[in-house]
């Protein structure tokens, strides 16, 4: 336990509160825009000096809030938030590096062309879609790709067992944090009055960090995009079953991850969990072995970690504190209608979709139609009706993640998504003739999810996505630690304290 919640877990904690309070600030006052100057300079500073540290910050802002707008201000007409502030910031600081030397990328141990495909397929985008239509449509679509510019400041450093070991530190606390605001949330929705629901409501959703949707009976759908991290921190706890030899610090930090997978009420969640659940649970029991009684006992921890997760979410929603407006009926029925209900407009509204989206494809189905390419179709969801009374609405974000890749990208946009893919979990299968195999099955399943989790909802082209497939950088062994065909050693995660009954090194 004490892996994942020492200083820099403490210290990941304190930077997001403090983020937190000067989106508050900012949303609350006129000095958007000197916040954001001084956190731009700040990271100009902290690129330059420590670009280990500055990355550490990049992370912390990503595992912390989905959209990076905290903080947001206007510049002639163009929104500048607290991603960009800090983007702009970091590389500033690195490139000022790179030109005097104080630093360089390592571009030869082939790391840098795990991306190679995508980076392509994101400048094929760039450039169709800046011949066919508004650039500013374009940067709005396609900004996000920027984000593997970060890949150059990560190359530039030379990672070691105490950095992965507070990255992994990091994640822990942006996981939490996502679950602690998400019970927060449950929280305020379930016990107070108008007043302060709307207040709250309209601050989440100005800032983009939660949608909060009420549904029958009272209860409230608690949606934060920022719960993956939450759910990829759950891969390592549950890797980590096999070889712990205390479990009770993890099923209750499962029960609070399956707790944020209830709440989010997401059905595209709920694909991911099923696919990387079974990945992950083949892989341990080939790597473990299991016996028929520690099946039995992996089971029962099992149904004890969900009926926690049930326990704290009937607990938070029904205390008696200061009034409660919520009955345990109430959250079970908004549960079953929404595994049950096929006829849901999102639901609908996805498959209205397919037939435009194929035919926009079949169209180009090569190179694609570029960024800020839109579809129109015909939906059931109720707002855009009230906008279009016959239904018809045209859209530049495609709830089918792998086929918006394909609509703006052509061919090479999935491509360069399965490669990298590949190259990550190739890499990372290295740590499976380790004492870290549980670190490696955990990450990889990470991969998992976020791949059938983007059939339905886009999370790869987004900084969510991409941002944890260049979190995995840090962890890949590199080339030269290969010491032959089948057999792979690499350093060992922490310097001092392994975990609790990690399994002795095996040969190939």
């Amino acid at each position: 336990m004490s892996q994942f919640f020492s200083h820099t877990f403490w210290r990941a904690l304190l930077v997001i509160g403090g983020l937190y309070v000067l989106g508050l600030i900012g949303y609350l006052s006129s000095f958007s825009g000197m916040i954001l100057g001084i956190i731009a300079l700040a990271s100009v500073y902290l690129s330059y000096k420590h670009p280990d540290k500055a990355l550490y910050l990049v992370f912390i802002e990503l595992f912390s809030n989905p959209h990076g707008v905290l903080v947001q201000t206007d510049v002639s007409g163009f929104t500048v938030s607290l991603r960009m502030a800090i983007f702009a910031g970091v590389m500033t600081g690195w490139g000022i590096g790179w030109l005097t030397k104080r630093y360089k990328p390592v571009l030869k141990d082939g790391r840098a062309q795990i991306f190679v495909f995508l980076v392509l397929a994101a400048f094929v985008g760039l450039i169709i879609g800046v011949l066919s239509r508004d650039p500013s449509a374009v940067f709005s679509d396609g900004n996000a790709y920027l984000y593997l510019l970060y890949l150059l400041p990560i190359l530039s450093i030379s990672w070691t067992h105490t950095h992965r070991h507070e990255l992994l530190q990091i994640l822990t606390a942006g996981a939490l944090w996502v679950a602690g605001l998400s019970f927060v949330l449950l929280f305020i929705f379930s016990h107070f009055g108008e007043g302060i629901l709307q207040v709250t409501y309209y601050f989440f959703r100005d800032l983009r960090v939660a949608e909060i949707t009420a549904l029958d009976g009272g209860a409230y759908r608690i949606f934060l995009q920022s719960q993956v991290f939450t759910i990829l921190f759950g891969w390592i706890l549950l890797a980590m079953t096999g070889v712990a030899q205390k479990k009770g610090w993890i099923i209750g930090l499962g029960a609070v991850v399956f707790a944020v997978v209830l709440l989010a009420l997401s059905r595209s969640f709920w694909v991911g969990l099923f696919i990387a659940v079974v990945f992950l649970l083949v892989l341990l029991y080939r790597s473990v072995k299991p016996s028929f009684k520690t099946v039995v006992r992996f089971t029962g921890f099992g149904f004890l970690t969900v009926a926690l997760s049930i326990f704290l979410l009937v607990s938070i929603a029904l205390f008696p504190f200061p009034g409660k407006g919520l009955t345990g009926a109430s959250l079970m029925h908004s549960l079953k209608d929404r595994t049950t209900d096929s006829q849901d407009v999102g639901i609908s509204s996805r498959w209205n979709l397919l037939t435009p989206m194929l035919n926009e494809i079949f169209e180009s189905p090569l190179l694609g139609h570029g960024f800020g390419k839109s579809v129109t179709f015909e939906t059931d969801d109720p707002r855009a009706r009230e906008i279009n009374p016959d239904g018809m609405w045209t859209t530049v974000s495609m709830e089918w993640g792998w086929l918006e890749l394909w609509l703006k990208m052509g061919v090479l946009g999935p491509i360069g998504f399965l490669f990298a893919g590949y190259e990550l979990t190739r890499r990372l299968w290295a740590y499976t003739w380790t004492q870290q195999a549980w670190l490696g099955h955990a990450l990889v399943t990470g991969i998992v999810f976020l791949f059938a989790t983007h059939f339905f909802s886009p999370y790869l082209n987004h900084p969510i996505g991409l941002g944890y497939l260049l979190f995995l950088i840090p962890f890949l062994p590199l080339k030269k630690q290969h010491v032959s065909s089948s057999t792979v050693f690499i350093e060992e995660i922490f310097s001092a304290k392994q975990p609790v009954g990690v399994m002795a090194s095996r040969e190939s």
